[in-house]
């Protein structure tokens, strides 16, 4: 297992990670005349409406040829993106914001879920027998989290700054959701901060406590965007919003058919149906994207993780 310990948010090394990675990979060849389409994503419940979308038919139905690539995190997911295996990614929000202010030619095409009031499908747990009885006593602890930049990394952030606590303060060690469970077992971490289903299996085994759902914050937080390269949306617009009509019918059908989402979700995730039923509802994106990229800046400028904010006229595609 490789964990990785930062204070910061490396944003250039992200994006100079990715390039290197991509050239690993190699570029896939390029479908002309066919509309397959690989999508890249991370394995989470946050992504149900891709689930919903693939396992219902609504891509086929918009004439997309299309495969599922899980990733195990969301440099995976960008580099996938670059080398040209997946022409569609869905890299967690911070990820997103750092490929596209260090000059990768991004667009986001819609939004997966949100963190924050009113879910209740995101938790930092912390590690049986550590004395953690208040916000403040995050400082100083190693906390693990699934991807460094990560939506779920950022939620906490806020989640501290808003109680008062120095986000800085605390050491973050990059585990794949995966992992977790075995991480805290190994007592190399004093928390960790996830989100479901593995949520629910890690307080299952008695590994910790869900201190907080960070759902007390008074900002909503975009885990992740769907995104491709601009070039690309500009040779296959009407791909492009072929997905985005088949991914608004996924999260539509998530809405009023929670049991086969369940399913549907278990297939991808290579989980169990009933854990993933215990998951909670997930607080899926509508359909406004510059809102959901305000909410993003917002965020991410109350933390001074960036200095200016991303425009929604650059990188939300069509254009608002």
């Amino acid at each position: 297992m490789k964990a990785i310990a930062r204070r910061g948010f490396g944003w250039l090394l992200l994006a100079l990670a990715a390039l290197l990675a991509s050239a690993a990979l190699g570029p896939r060849a390029a479908q002309a005349s066919s509309s397959k389409i690989t999508i890249a994503f991370t394995p989470t419940a946050a992504a149900e409406g891709l689930f919903n979308a693939q396992a219902q038919g609504f891509f086929a139905k918009q004439g997309l040829d299309t495969t599922l690539l899980m990733q195990p995190n969301s440099v995976g997911v960008v580099a996938a993106v670059q080398s040209g295996s997946a022409e569609i990614g869905v890299p967690a929000a911070g990820v997103f914001v750092g490929a596209v202010q260090h000059g990768l030619p991004y667009v986001a095409l819609a939004c997966q879920s949100l963190f924050g009031p009113g879910t209740n499908v995101l938790a930092v747990i912390v590690r049986k027998g550590v004395a953690i009885k208040t916000p403040q006593d995050f400082v100083g602890k190693r906390v693990a989290v699934p991807g460094l930049s990560g939506g779920t990394q950022i939620m906490f952030m806020e989640w501290l700054r808003e109680n008062g606590v120095d986000p800085s303060k605390v050491t973050y060690v990059e585990v794949n959701y995966a992992q977790q469970a075995d991480i805290l077992r190994g007592r190399t971490v004093d928390a960790v901060v996830t989100s479901e289903p593995y949520l629910s299996r890690i307080v299952g085994a008695g590994l910790g406590t869900a201190f907080s759902h960070l759902n007390d914050t008074k900002e909503d937080m975009p885990d992740a965007f769907f995104m491709a390269k601009k070039s690309w949306v500009q040779a296959h617009p009407d791909w492009a919003k072929g997905f985005q009509a088949a991914l608004a019918e996924g999260v539509a059908f998530a809405g009023t058919n929670a049991a086969q989402t369940s399913v549907n979700a278990a297939h991808f995730l290579d989980q169990n149906v009933a854990l993933v039923k215990q998951s909670g509802r997930q607080h899926l994106c509508d359909g406004d994207l510059a809102t959901h990229v305000a909410e993003l800046n917002t965020v991410m400028l109350g933390l001074k993780l960036i200095k200016a904010p991303l425009d929604p006229k650059t990188v939300v595609w069509p254009t608002p």
